[in-house]
């Protein structure tokens, strides 16, 4: 009964408006499950293609329906009748169809529907929690056993600046991270009450209280550090111990702000060089009590993101998200080199389950922290959530505790450690 009966796709609209894919699969025991396949704003050059149309009749050219057509009329009758516990071959399969080294003829879009599908399906017939049944994969797959310990602590992206906001601040995520410590429902808990008093904050400094694409605040501070200042107020109003009970983090997206070998920030007389760039993260560092730099140099400037994962604090981790795009190649570099300590996990930029699966095997065999990452255009697909359970990342980001495609991720983390977490049935 675990076998395809149909697969639909469809358009529909993410948290930005703009079309992205909607799948449904039925099995042959009736069994229906959905997916939604979300979209980044600040895209890696190295990510897996999207298929788009480029019909500027209809969604200024942005809609899906060629991946729609692609699944309705290619896949699905080439998968009808198929076991969906067959996802290696199943992914390997799509892979091979698309043949291209970035997935630029199907889609990654187009993929991973098929591929997401299938995993919640196999859930669906083996009568598994989504999250146990990816953890059975991840284990089968891996030959390791990784056991479900707990939870991933959350990150909040509390302050959206850059390309996810209309605002001067250049960086594009400011982040706070509870301590590791914590249970999911107290980091939770902590993560809602710092977001509201940080509302409190930029309402007592007339700040803008707008809200980004990621769901955290838009102020138009006039400098990145107004933000870092903001958000370690807030900390101290609610009477906590950055370093201690909380850290910060910031996704620094500098590929958008590096051109000509130097470094463009508004509030800087020159455009910096390397090494002065390099030198003010440092020294940004040794003010704030940071856990996470996602991105804090270009992901052309390799050089520069060794000599800072090397003067750092061990505390603090560097993480790679445009330089590495979930790729397993690009990242085994990156521990050849000592380049990162840390990387983003999305499954949209490289395309399968199985291959994504691969990446964060690769980094846990070398001791690489994973970040299991929603897109800044979203739905209200729950599968990422259990997808940072089933893996074991250390940490999760969904963006703030606010907006529904948002907090659907996190609430989905609070039932599962609630009623399913210790539920070995």
């Amino acid at each position: 009964m675990s076998k395809i009966n149909k697969i639909i796709a469809q358009e529909t609209i993410d948290s930005r408006g703009i079309p992205t894919i909607e799948g449904m699969l039925t099995l042959e025991s009736g069994e229906e499950v959905k997916t939604s396949i979300p979209a980044g704003t600040s895209k890696g050059e190295y990510e897996a293609v999207e298929l788009r149309d480029g019909d500027m009749s209809r969604f200024d050219g942005l809609g899906v329906l060629k991946a729609v057509n692609i699944i309705n009329k290619q896949i699905f009758p080439k998968l009808k009748g198929v076991s969906v516990l067959k996802q290696t071959e199943i992914d390997q399969w799509l892979i091979n169809a698309d043949g291209t080294k970035n997935k630029e003829k199907l889609g990654g879009n187009t993929i991973l529907t098929i591929s997401q599908l299938v995993v919640k399906a196999a859930a669906v017939s083996q009568k598994l929690p989504l999250f146990k049944y990816i953890n059975n994969l991840y284990n089968q797959q891996t030959k390791q056993n990784i056991s479900i310990q707990k939870i991933p602590t959350p990150i909040f992206n509390v302050i959206n600046g850059g390309r996810h906001a209309n605002n001067n601040l250049e960086f594009q995520e400011f982040q706070i991270i509870p301590s590791s410590s914590n249970k999911f429902a107290d980091a939770y808990k902590l993560g809602i009450e710092i977001f509201h008093e940080l509302r409190k904050v930029l309402i007592y400094r007339n700040a803008n209280i707008s809200v980004g694409e990621e769901g955290g605040y838009a102020p138009n501070f006039p400098s990145n550090i107004d933000a870092l200042e903001v958000l370690t107020e807030t900390l101290v109003r609610k009477k906590l111990k950055p370093g201690l009970d909380i850290f910060l983090g910031l996704d620094i997206a500098a590929s958008t702000f590096y051109k000509d070998q130097r470094y463009y920030l508004k509030n800087n007389t020159h455009p910096l060089s390397k090494d002065e760039y390099l030198e003010m993260l440092i020294e940004m560092d040794k003010q704030y009590p940071f856990l996470i730099l996602e991105d804090p140099l270009s992901m052309d400037d390799n050089n520069s993101w060794v000599k800072l994962n090397a003067s750092v604090s061990n505390d603090v981790y560097i993480a790679g998200d445009d330089l590495l795009a979930t790729n397993k190649s690009r990242l085994e570099k990156a521990i050849k080199d000592k380049s990162c300590s840390a990387i983003i996990i999305k499954p949209n930029q490289v395309g399968t389950i199985t291959e994504t699966i691969e990446v964060v095997s690769t980094a846990k065999k070398n001791k690489i922290v994973c970040i299991v990452s929603h897109r800044s255009g979203d739905t209200t697909d729950t599968f990422i959530a259990d997808f940072g359970v089933g893996v074991q990342s250390e940490f999760v980001k969904f963006g703030a505790p606010s907006r529904g495609e948002r907090v659907v991720k996190y609430n989905r983390l609070w039932d599962i450690e609630r009623h399913e977490l210790n539920n070995k049935s």
